[in-house]
């Protein structure tokens, strides 16, 4: 017999492909060899998926060195991770402004004359993956002198960060902003201070460096994280006043 998925030459006894790692199947599609693989791909707890997520905090720097290092199939790949964290912030966001109603940007909080700028969350997913190589050069520049990692490295280390951190935004978000009161500005600051603490836990860690050099790095990013967003911000209003979606008028105090 032949394998269905690379036609490589398999045994009768052979239960995955030894080329491609597939695993073969005998049996005729029905529903309840449909509903065991979906239970072993989604709801398995051995899943690469939940042991991602689970080791991305206890051991978060074995994931990144792990995947680095050529090992495939033990954890989730950061293209795939960080994929499905976007979609489901994208759910998130979706909740917040249609669901919860909750104003996410905050000129409106303070002016709420001022433009509803919401419209901007329309763009997460695209805006994360447009700002993933913006994290990677700061991570870069910032641990240049360890030269342990190259570029693309810190981009599979930020993918996976990333992805981790909007997981737990998700999480958090859905039931806090469902049972209370809060200004999603507030929380978005706070948010902001635990991944940057996330962040350079994970590459303090990779670099086998103390507390003090983790944190005098991480201040550093965070100058630079803020100049970048500075310069982007710039650019994405160009943008908005260049396609009509944003006029000055708007900005005029409304009697």
């Amino acid at each position: 017999m032949v394998c269905k998925n690379c036609g490589a030459s398999l045994r009768s006894d052979f239960r995955y492909c030894p080329e491609c790692g597939a695993k073969v199947i005998r049996n005729r599609l029905t529903l309840k060899n449909i509903w065991q693989d979906l239970s072993y791909q989604v709801f398995n707890l051995d899943n690469t998926l939940f042991k991602t997520f689970k080791h991305l905090f206890t051991q978060p720097e074995i994931v990144v060195e792990s995947y680095i290092s050529g090992i495939r199939k033990k954890y989730m790949n950061p293209i795939s991770y960080f994929a499905i964290a976007i979609t489901l912030s994208g759910v998130l966001f979706f909740v917040l402004r249609n669901v919860y109603e909750i104003t996410l940007t905050q000129n409106n909080a303070i002016n709420p004359n001022a433009p509803n700028l919401d419209f901007i969350f329309d763009y997460q997913g695209l805006m994360s993956y447009l700002f993933m190589p913006i994290y990677a050069s700061i991570t870069w520049i910032l641990f240049l002198d360890k030269g342990k990692m190259n570029y693309t490295e810190h981009l599979v280390a930020n993918a996976y960060i990333t992805a981790q951190a909007s997981f737990v935004q998700v999480m958090v978000c859905l039931p806090l902003f469902g049972f209370f009161d809060i200004q999603y500005d507030i929380f978005n600051w706070i948010y902001l201070f635990f991944i940057t603490a996330y962040l350079f836990l994970v590459f303090g860690r990779i670099h086998k460096i103390g507390f003090f050099n983790t944190f005098i790095r991480s201040l550093g990013y965070l100058v630079l994280f803020a100049i970048m967003m500075l310069i982007v911000g710039i650019a994405i209003a160009a943008i908005f006043f260049i396609t009509g979606q944003l006029n000055i008028e708007d900005f005029a105090q409304k009697k």
